[in-house]
């Protein structure tokens, strides 16, 4: 019993002895000429311990620029990621390795000037790719996006709930299966009938937008409309379609030869208004009609039948 009673103790300190902080340091700066001050904008701090959220700090940028965050958990495996608002936007500093224990260690996030002017945003090149399986056709999109100024661009467009509508997207009627990947993330995006937009302002630089969906192959044609939403330099169709054709790009620009598998057939458009549409058609698909001519068949017997026993009535009447 009095091993126990002074044992008891000396396992509680060795657990308090384990828990290691340290002092993180987040500086703040606007990367915009002659951008409003962050005094005062407010930088949140989550940490994580092997991808799995321990802590979300908050504080104050102060008139140096910088939100000083003590006792803040440190280790191995422990990270920082952490954001700043400015002008009611989020921006993202990159991850930091919050160790050795005790120690000063320090953040760094860049934020902008917001603008409300989308003619700042612009798609370099716009790869389309399609691959036809048994049952559908499967799309992937690569699109360059770049804003070329010195501000962070959102949006003044707001849709029923409120939200910002910054990068709208528009895909083919129909589409299903929407994956995000790359610049977007899949929590600020809001999916429509007639695509999906981003609700993040875009700041400046190049970023990689991709996402993939399917379409339903129903008949043996499928028209295809694709819409542009932003200037678009250079829009290049990759189509691996197996016995199937495209229709409505005029002539294969070349094959795209690949390591593992089939070419690739590919067309090319330049220069893309805004709003403006390319359409096109994919002819041969090889669609099971089995079931739909049985049902066919099914309506003619039933429509001989009855059709056999109003005449066996009105004969009988006769």
């Amino acid at each position: 019993m009095l091993l126990c009673f002074f044992a008891k103790p000396c396992l509680a300190d060795e657990s308090a002895s384990s828990t290691a902080y340290a002092v993180l340091t987040v500086e703040v700066a606007n990367n915009t000429a002659n951008g409003t001050a962050v005094e005062n904008d407010v930088v949140i701090v989550q940490i994580y311990k092997e991808g799995q959220l321990l802590q979300t700090l908050d504080s104050k940028v102060g008139a140096d620029g910088r939100a000083v965050f003590k006792n803040v958990p440190a280790g191995e495996q422990i990270v920082a990621v952490a954001r700043a608002r400015h002008q009611n936007m989020m921006f993202s500093g990159q991850r930091v390795a919050l160790k050795p224990a005790g120690g000063k260690l320090s953040a760094y996030v860049r934020v902008f000037d917001v603008t409300d002017d989308k003619s700042r945003l612009s798609i370099g090149t716009h790869h389309f790719i399609m691959r036809a399986h048994s049952e559908s056709l499967e799309i992937t999109e690569y699109m360059q996006l770049n804003n070329s100024s010195d501000m962070a661009v959102s949006s003044g467009e707001k849709d029923s709930e409120h939200r910002t509508i910054v990068l709208e997207i528009m895909l083919p009627k129909g589409f299903k299966n929407l994956r995000p990947s790359g610049y977007l993330e899949e929590g600020a995006l809001v999916v429509t009938e007639e695509g999906f937009y981003d609700t993040m302002a875009v700041a400046p630089g190049d970023y990689q937008v991709a996402f993939s969906y399917t379409l339903d192959i129903t008949s043996n044609t499928m028209d295809i409309v694709k819409r542009f939403s932003f200037p678009t330099s250079s829009f290049i169709v990759f189509a691996e379609l197996g016995r199937a054709k495209l229709q409505g790009l005029g002539q294969v620009e070349n094959q795209f030869v690949r390591t593992n598998g089939p070419p690739m057939e590919y067309y090319k458009r330049s220069n893309l208004a805004p709003a403006e549409e390319i359409t096109f058609q994919i002819t041969g698909f090889n669609v099971n009609t089995s079931d739909l001519s049985m049902w066919l068949i099914l309506l003619v017997v039933f429509s001989a039948v009855v059709a056999l026993a109003i005449l066996r009535l009105r004969g009988e009447k006769n």
